[in-house]
C-alpha cells in the first residue's frame, strides 16, 4: 500500500487477543480440536487484514505444565503467524508458568516472537517501527530512552512502543516492588515505571498489555477472579497515559473505555458465555495514535444450550431440537429426582455435561463428578478448597485460607504452579 497521497504512512494493524487457554477442557471434555480451529482463524486474520503484530495478553496455556500436543499446537500457531507476516508479543497470565512460557525468550525474539514474562522488565518496550513502504521492523529496547535511537520516531517512519505486563502475583511481587501486596498496588507501581519510560520516548503511540481484573469489567464463570472487597481490581485510569490497553483475564470481549478493552477468550469455557460473540480486536494505529478499533468474530465456536424443565418435557418438546447437537447444561424441575437422569437426557442431548435437579421449593443437586470439579477449579487456592471440602466435608476457615494463599504465593515465586 505504501505512502498515501496525503503524505502519511499507512496505519499499523495490531491484533489484540488473549486467554487462549490451550489445553483447557470443557467440563472434562477435550476441546483441543476446537481450539485449533480458533488458532487457524487467527492466522487467517493476519493474512487477510495484513496484520503487523499479534498481541496475546496472558493465559496462553491453561496449565503451567501443558501436555505435549498442547505445546505443539502453540508452536505451530506461532510459526504460522510469523509465516503470515506478523510479529508476535505474548505475556504470561495467571494460568501460565512464567519460567516455562518464557524459556528461550532471547532466542525466540530473534525470530519475531517476543515472550514477556518478567515483571522486572515490564517497563522495557518492544518497539514496532513502520517505514514509508509499510515494512515493519521490531526490536526490544535495550538502553535508556535517551540513549536508545530506536525509541524515537525514525525518519520517514513511525514507531509504536508495546509494553507487556505479565500477570503479577501481589504477595510474591510486592517485596521487590516495595509496595503493598494488592493487585492495585503492584500494577500501579509497574505502571509508574512504564509511564516514566513512555514520557522519555517522546511523542510516539504506546500500547500496554496487561492481565488483570479492571474495575467495570463484566466477568464470566470461567476465569479466576480474585476480588476480596475490591482488592483484586485495578482502575482503568491507571492506563490513561497510553493510546491503547490490550487486556486479558476476562473471557467476555468488552470495552471498559474507548482505549481499554478485553479481547475475551477465542472459545467459550463456561455456560455463562452462551451467546457471547468470541473473537479479537483489530487496532488501527497511526502516527497520531489509535485511529479505529474493530471487532473480529470467530466462526469456530462451541454451541452452548441451557435447558430447563421436567425430564419428560425436555425429551419430547420439539422446541429443543436445535440443542440436540449442542453442549448442554440441563436443569430438571421434576418433583422427584428421575432415575438414571443423565443417561436418559443424553439419549436426546448426547453432549450434556452438567445436570442439575431443582424441584420447585426443594433442594438443588448438581450431578458433576469430583474429578470434573477439580478439572475446572479456578486456581490453586480453589483446587485446595475443593479437595478439602471433598475429604473433610466442610469449607476452609479464614486462617486456613490465608495459610493456603501464602503457600501458593511462595510456590509461584519459585516458578511452581498447580
Amino acid at each position: 500500500m505504501g505512502v498515501r497521497d496525503r503524505g502519511y504512512i499507512d496505519p499499523m494493524l495490531i491484533l489484540h487477543t488473549s486467554d487462549w487457554h490451550l489445553g483447557r477442557t470443557f467440563h472434562g471434555v477435550d476441546i483441543l480440536d476446537i481450539q485449533a480451529q480458533a488458532m487457524a482463524e487467527i492466522v487467517e486474520w493476519v493474512r487477510h487484514h495484513g496484520v503487523s503484530a499479534v498481541l496475546v495478553s496472558g493465559d496462553v496455556y491453561d496449565r503451567a505444565q501443558p501436555r505435549t500436543e498442547v505445546v505443539e499446537l502453540l508452536s505451530t500457531t506461532l510459526a504460522q503467524i510469523r509465516e503470515a507476516g506478523a510479529y508476535v508479543i505474548l505475556t504470561s497470565g495467571n494460568h501460565d508458568s512464567p519460567a516455562r512460557l518464557g524459556f528461550g525468550s532471547g532466542i525466540m525474539s530473534h525470530g519475531g516472537v517476543h515472550l514477556l514474562t518478567r515483571v522486572a522488565e515490564a517497563h522495557v518496550p518492544v518497539l514496532l517501527s513502520q517505514s514509508t513502504d509499510s515494512t515493519i521492523t521490531v526490536a526490544r529496547a535495550t538502553a535508556p530512552p535517551a540513549l536508545d535511537p530506536r525509541g524515537a520516531t525514525l525518519s520517514g517512519a513511525f514507531t509504536v512502543a508495546v509494553y507487556g505486563i505479565p500477570y503479577i502475583e501481589p504477595r510474591a511481587a510486592a517485596p521487590s516492588l516495595d509496595c503493598a501486596p494488592t493487585h492495585q498496588a503492584v500494577l500501579g507501581t509497574v505502571m509508574e515505571r512504564i509511564d516514566a519510560d513512555r514520557k522519555e520516548r517522546g511523542d510516539i503511540p504506546s500500547v500496554v498489555m496487561a492481565h488483570a481484573f479492571v474495575t467495570g469489567a463484566q466477568p464470566t464463570d470461567s476465569e479466576r477472579v480474585v476480588d476480596s472487597g475490591g482488592l483484586g481490581t485495578v482502575p482503568a485510569e491507571v492506563f490513561a497515559r497510553h493510546d491503547y490497553t490490550a487486556l486479558g483475564h476476562i473471557h467476555r470481549r468488552q470495552r471498559v473505555a474507548d482505549a481499554v478493552r478485553y479481547s475475551g477468550s477465542p472459545v467459550a469455557y463456561s455456560f455463562s458465555e452462551a451467546g457471547h460473540p468470541k473473537g479479537a480486536w483489530l487496532v488501527d494505529v497511526q502516527e497520531t495514535g489509535v485511529h479505529e478499533v474493530t471487532g473480529l468474530d470467530h466462526a469456530a465456536r462451541m454451541d452452548l444450550a441451557c435447558l430447563r424443565g421436567t425430564l419428560d418435557e425436555l425429551l419430547r418438546d420439539p422446541a429443543h431440537t436445535s440443542a440436540e447437537g449442542a453442549w448442554c447444561q440441563v436443569v430438571l424441575t421434576d418433583r422427584d429426582r428421575p432415575a438414571s437422569a443423565m443417561d436418559r437426557i443424553r439419549t436426546r442431548f448426547p453432549r450434556t455435561v452438567e445436570l442439575r435437579w431443582e424441584p420447585e421449593g426443594g433442594r438443588t443437586l448438581t450431578q458433576q463428578a469430583y474429578s470434573a470439579r477439580v478439572a475446572e477449579a479456578a486456581g490453586a487456592e480453589e483446587l485446595c478448597a475443593q479437595f478439602y471440602d471433598h475429604v473433610r466435608h466442610r469449607g476452609l476457615s479464614g486462617p486456613e485460607q490465608d495459610e493456603i494463599a501464602d503457600a501458593v504465593a511462595a510456590a509461584r515465586s519459585r516458578g511452581v504452579e498447580q
